[in-house]
């Protein structure tokens, strides 16, 4: 039978997807499932010991904090997912001797798993999506609720400290203290300070507190603007900012990439490097976050030519085999990033080495499959 023989979609293609459905569920249960149980077991104590006031946290809100939690784990986590997942099924086609059987009809091993890698390849593209999604409409409110969990005040409002801010020029504002409002809006920030220039003056710009206004504008409390142009120093009062334009989102947007640079979306890491586009951190977290998704169906690449070219072992083996290669490309992937966060690689370089490394090697033991 040759691969023109057996078109997408076939009864066959139904049934190994149907199995690789299954395994799925499966490995995300065990993956996301042990992540959440270890962070409980480090970290549940202390969400719900009572503060200093002896107010405590509510059960129902840290049930709450960990369902917001499983899509930021599952995004952490979804290649290996995958991979366990395939080997999951490969294991199973193997022991079944299913695999024996396709090459006896004459269908290659390639063909027989390829719903398996389509099935990552679309996995990819839905993590690249859901990683996009969940940060807009989810991170804010998991965030606020870990800043609620370490507060020593739990009734007191949420007050971020000592935040840089670039505006939509790319000037570096100084927030002292921001206090969360219940909308981005409703922020209001306590201490801000900034150091810019202005055609030829140098501009200082101090307030004690400042609240949004319209227009990315802040009203200013006990504001003050000095301009020096080396022949002249005027100081004068202010109590509206013009010339800086930041908004409570970009202050926000600040704080998560500070606190939680890995949840940053594509997006995000967009409008963060449109106004700071020579910073090699958040370069390297966007090739990152462009390439972590596409991890999945390399890993696939490697993975399933163990469960098959080697059916002596037990299935156990083979599954541990894959828990390997999990530590193997984690080392490597998280080894790189670091290199490249701290500016000692660039950032393509740390971005795509754990890919194309093991891209290569699963593309010659794919093609080394019995066909």
């Amino acid at each position: 039978m040759r691969f023109r023989s057996l078109p997408l979609g076939a009864r066959l293609d139904r049934y190994v997807l149907g199995l690789f459905g299954v395994s799925y569920l499966a490995a995300f249960f065990l993956v996301v499932g042990l992540f959440l149980i270890l962070d409980m077991a480090t970290h549940l104590d202390d969400y719900l010991a009572p503060d200093k006031a002896g107010n405590t946290t509510p059960f129902t809100t840290v049930l709450g904090f960990y369902l917001l939690q499983v899509p930021f784990l599952y995004l952490q986590m979804a290649p290996y997912v995958t991979l366990i997942a395939g080997l999951f099924t490969g294991a199973h086609l193997a022991r079944a001797n299913e695999v024996v059987a396709a090459l006896n009809a004459g269908l290659s091993v390639r063909r027989l798993f390829l719903p398996l890698y389509l099935a990552a390849g679309l996995l990819a593209l839905g993590v690249f999506a859901l990683r996009e999604g969940a940060t807009a409409n989810l991170g804010r409110e998991r965030e606020l609720l870990l800043e609620h969990f370490k507060k020593k005040d739990r009734g007191a409002p949420t007050r971020v400290e000592n935040l840089v801010v670039r505006d939509r020029e790319g000037r570096t504002v100084m927030v002292h203290e921001y206090e969360v409002g219940a909308l981005p809006a409703e922020g209001r920030i306590r201490g801000l300070s900034a150091l810019y220039t202005r055609g030829d003056a140098r501009v200082s710009v101090a307030a004690a507190e400042a609240a949004p206004v319209s227009g990315g504008r802040w009203a200013l409390v006990d504001g003050q603007r000095i301009e020096d142009d080396g022949r002249q120093r005027r100081v004068v009062a202010a109590d509206l900012e013009d010339d800086l334009r930041f908004t409570p989102q970009d202050v926000e947007l600040a704080w998560k990439a500070r606190e939680h640079p890995l949840d940053l979306s594509t997006g995000e890491l967009g409008q963060l490097l449109a106004r700071d586009p020579t910073n090699l951190q958040l370069r390297t977290l966007r090739q990152y976050g462009l390439t972590f998704p596409l991890a999945g169906l390399v890993l696939l690449l490697v993975g399933l030519p163990f469960v098959v070219t080697h059916e002596r072992g037990k299935a156990g083996e083979r599954i541990a085999r894959g828990f390997l290669l999990c530590v193997a490309y984690f080392l490597v992937d998280t080894v790189a990033r670091n290199l490249g966060l701290q500016g000692l690689v660039g950032p393509v370089f740390s971005g795509w080495l754990p890919l194309v490394l093991f891209g290569s090697l699963g593309a010659v033991l794919t093609a080394s499959m019995r066909s």
